[in-house]
């Protein structure tokens, strides 16, 4: 039991680790969508591992 624990908070952290310079580089290529308000589209691991894209948005500077 506690060896399945370890090996799924290993693959979890595996996973977000080679999520987050997708979604550094996904930022880079934000689109500007009007009044300071970039967007980008990035792939969320959903918790029953299936990966859900979904559209970020944030106010540039």
């Amino acid at each position: 039991m506690r060896r399945a624990g370890i090996s799924l908070v290993l693959t979890s952290t595996v996973l977000v680790a080679a999520l987050a310079p997708v979604v550094a580089s996904a930022r880079e290529g934000a689109q500007s969508i009007g009044h300071g308000i970039k967007c980008y589209t990035a792939a969320v691991l959903q918790a029953d591992g299936t990966v859900k894209y979904q559209r970020i948005c944030y106010k540039g500077v």
